[in-house]
């Protein structure tokens, strides 16, 4: 590209003007308003809004409560470490090793070759990855060699966009083993090799550990509630110190932002899962550590600065955790406590219009970020005063508010604390509200009425009314609308190209088709009109729309509840799972349709010449489903091998005998004697009852056979 045509000393001129200006900023004083994000950069919880609607936190506040903010730096990884460790992750992202041990070795080898640089790693940008998969493979004794690495150096790596993912991946991992004693590993001859270069073992425990962390936090904690980076790993230490599961990758955790990143590494051998999502036994010390953080993070904020936290997208997460803590983990009695949290956001025990608490609450209820407050507290609340707040400010407004989209959630977590009555009253104020519900995909709030209306044994007649009158009449039609289908290229055929590209656009999400799914399953698992609704829209299909949903991974779910589900009768699965006559194959080798299939096994247990069929038709394709993933695992679910090999115990097997004589105390399952055997037993044991008694010198008696 042609270079642009310039004067001569016009460069020079530019330049001396931009050291000027560039003088000016510098000395200019340093401005402490937030500046704006780019649009690459990450907020961990929610995004920054240029006009957020909650109250600033003090600028004086801020200056005081921040330490000294003059990250160290660590250094920088060389071209040669940069490469081995950006080889390293990739291998443990691939996860190709033979057996756990051969993985144990690869691990060692890395912390082999990050000894030293340990917090180099955790700072850079493309290893501070490497750094979390290192720790989700690692066991409780390099857990904790590398905790001891990163002693000291706590305050300054929570705040670091990227040291603090692996600070929190630390905690979450170290939990299970604060009680745990660390066993020295297996000497062999590589490990005595290994030994000889390294350093001793930590002298501290894991538990001692933690403390420490707490000890170098302490005195930030004001400053750290709402610092974007070190917030997330503050929650995780929380529930640690509480005991309480610290799963990340649960829809329902507030650990972690939705936009974190989960490194699927399987953990060592000595580390489970299951240990991370369950509560665990924590020392003493903990607790009272754990009361005085809770009571110094929130002394420093008077109740004007507590409230806007609560809106605060960063601060308000750890306020949910928070109070939960203080309502769930210490008791429910803790919130009549006048310096409680719950006390002090909530004062007001009445809750009268016009009031303060009553203003606060109701501000919340439509805040997309206070709302989840609401939740927290709505559910983990003492019931009297949930009574209050319900009776004061949701009960006669919970038809407008299960219409909001912010508020409907809020309303699902007042729901499942209703007793029969205050349900039955519930329903009856929301149904009116069903056809917007429906028509704007609202769906949670009937899904979630339904569920508990079977919980509390409410009759729900004038539910299925109200959704039959919300969807179409014709059956086939509802359940198409139910389900969010897409119209095949059949119907699509007569629209015009240019109406089908402005439809483009408005295509149903996949959160709106997953919702509509989970309705129709919650509607099939219950008895009288609300699963009829669904099974007889199911045998209104045509043979195309039924082919659709069985291939369709959301759709498909509906099928097999119908299949298997209580309330599916004979008189329904007889006719319907005829209708797979001919599609078997096509199915079975298609990933979402193999499930269907699979499930086709139990909705004709008690159909043995439909499910004989059906079998019949998978063994003429046997080739085909051989040679597809999913097609054998049809083929060794419907145990077609044995089909083919042995009909006899197949037929035994699909009819339920066998399991049938497991229940009779055979104990192996094997099949029942035939009468020849039977007879053939009881000439055996004529027979050596007759020797026995010729060895004793007496006469036979005869008996009979």
């Amino acid at each position: 590209m042609p270079r642009e045509k310039q004067k001569r000393g016009r460069r020079a001129e530019e330049k001396s003007k931009k050291e000027v200006s560039k003088r000016k900023r510098d000395d200019a004083p340093e401005d402490f308003a937030p500046k704006r994000l780019k649009s690459g950069d990450e907020v961990e919880d929610a995004p920054m809004q240029e006009a957020p609607d909650y109250i600033p936190l003090d600028e004086n506040y801020d200056n005081e409560q921040q330490p000294n903010n003059d990250m160290p730096f660590y250094g920088l990884l060389d071209t040669q470490e940069q490469e081995y460790f950006s080889q390293a992750n990739e291998i443990l992202e691939l996860n190709q090793f033979q057996d756990a041990e051969e993985r144990r070795l690869f691990v060692e080898s890395v912390y082999r070759e990050a000894k030293g640089k340990e917090l180099k790693l955790a700072c850079s940008q493309s290893c501070s990855r490497l750094v979390e998969k290192l720790i989700s493979s690692s066991d409780i004794r390099q857990v904790r060699r590398l905790f001891d690495k990163f002693n000291g150096h706590f305050l300054h790596l929570v705040q670091h966009r990227f040291a603090s993912h692996c600070c929190e991946t630390l905690f979450v991992h170290a939990a299970p083993g604060v009680t745990q004693k660390t066993s020295k590993p297996k000497k062999n001859k590589e490990a005595d090799e290994m030994e000889e270069d390294e350093e001793d073992e930590p002298q501290r425990t894991l538990a001692e550990m933690f403390m420490g962390v707490v000890e170098e936090l302490e005195g930030n904690w004001g400053y750290l509630l709402t610092e974007r980076f070190a917030s997330h790993t503050i929650r995780v230490l929380l529930l640690v110190l509480a005991g309480e599961p610290v799963d990340v990758a649960s829809n329902d955790s507030v650990v972690a932002s939705r936009k974190k990143e989960k490194h699927g590494i399987p953990t060592a051998e000595t580390q489970d899962d299951s240990t991370i999502a369950q509560k665990r036994n924590v020392p003493e010390s903990f607790e009272e550590t754990l009361k005085k953080i809770m009571k110094d993070m929130v002394s420093v904020l008077d109740d004007t600065y507590l409230r806007a936290l609560a809106t605060h997208p960063v601060g308000n997460p750890i306020l949910q955790v928070l109070v939960y803590l203080e309502l769930s983990h210490f008791g429910k009695s803790n919130a009549k406590e006048i310096n409680s949290i719950t006390r002090r956001l909530i004062p007001d025990e009445n809750l009268n219009e016009g009031s303060e608490s009553a203003s606060f609450i109701k501000g919340l209820l439509y805040d997309p970020v206070g709302s989840r407050l609401l939740e927290t507290i709505v559910r983990y609340m003492p019931g009297k005063l949930y009574k209050i707040l319900y009776k004061n400010i949701i009960r006669e407004r919970i038809g407008s508010l299960a219409r909001n989209m912010t508020a409907g959630y809020v309303v699902l977590r007042a729901l499942e604390r209703l007793g029969k009555d205050d349900l039955q009253q519930a329903m009856e104020s929301i149904i009116p509200e069903m056809p917007g519900l429906i028509e704007r995909s609202r769906l949670v709030v009937p899904k979630m009425l339904i569920e508990r209306c079977l919980v509390r044994g409410v009759n729900t007649e004038p539910l299925a009314r109200a959704l039959e009158n919300s969807y179409d009449k014709d059956p086939a039609t509802r359940l198409k609308q139910m389900l969010k289908l897409e119209s095949t290229a059949q119907e699509n055929g007569e629209e015009s190209e240019e109406q089908q590209q402005q439809q483009g656009p408005t295509q149903t999400s996949a959160a709106e088709k997953l919702h509509g799914s989970l309705l129709a399953q919650a509607m099939l698992t219950v008895p009288g009109p609300l699963s009829q609704l669904v099974f007889s829209s199911l045998n209104s299909l045509s043979p195309e729309l039924l082919l659709q949903i069985a291939k369709d991974p959301t759709a498909s779910r509906v099928l097999q509840q119908a299949l298997t589900q209580s309330t599916s009768t004979r008189q329904f699965r007889r006719p319907f799972t005829t209708r797979f006559y001919g599609h078997m194959e096509e199915l079975a080798l298609h990933s979402s349709g193999s499930h269907v299939i699979d499930t086709l096994w139990q909705g004709t247990k008690d159909l043995f010449f439909v499910k004989e069929r059906l079998a019949q038709e998978l063994s003429q394709h046997e080739m085909a489903l051989r040679d597809s993933f999913v097609g054998r695992a049809v083929w060794r679910n419907w145990s077609m091998d044995l089909y083919k090999r042995r009909r006899g115990e197949w037929a035994a097997k699909a009819k339920g005998r066998d399991q049938q004589s497991e229940g009779n105390g055979t104990g192996q399952g094997e099949r029942p004697k035939s009468k020849i055997e039977l007879a053939r037993a009881r000439f055996a044991a004529k027979a050596d009852d007759e020797a026995k008694k010729k060895e004793g010198g007496q006469k036979p008696v005869a008996t009979k056979s």
